[in-house]
C-alpha cells in the first residue's frame, strides 16, 4: 500500500517593530484542517488580500496594528483595529 503525501500546513508571517524598531518576525502555522474559517480569515489578515472593512472603513490586515495584552512565553493579543485596545468586538 502507497501512503499519500500530507500536505504541509500553511504557514505566515509578521514582522514585528518595537516604537517603530524591528524587533522580530514572527511565524505562524495554520491547521486548516481542524478550523478551516479560522486559518483561512487569520492568513487572509497577514497578507491584507481583504480590503477595507464594510463596518469600519478600516483595512483588514494586521500591518500596523498593536499588541494590547503580552503575557511573555505565553501569548501576544492584538487585531483590535478600531479600538486598539481589545474592547472592541463585531
Amino acid at each position: 500500500m502507497k501512503k499519500m503525501a500530507k500536505k504541509k500546513n500553511p504557514l505566515v508571517f509578521m514582522d514585528v517593530s518595537i516604537d517603530g524598531d524591528p524587533a522580530e518576525k514572527m511565524v505562524f502555522e495554520l491547521f486548516p484542517d481542524v478550523a478551516p474559517k479560522t486559518a483561512e480569515n487569520f492568513r487572509a489578515l497577514c497578507t491584507g488580500e481583504k480590503g477595507i472593512g464594510p463596518k469600519t472603513g478600516r483595512p483588514l490586515h494586521y500591518k500596523g496594528s498593536f499588541f494590547h495584552r503580552i503575557i511573555r512565553g505565553s501569548l501576544a493579543q492584538g487585531g483590535d483595529f478600531v479600538k486598539r485596545d481589545g474592547m472592541y468586538y463585531f
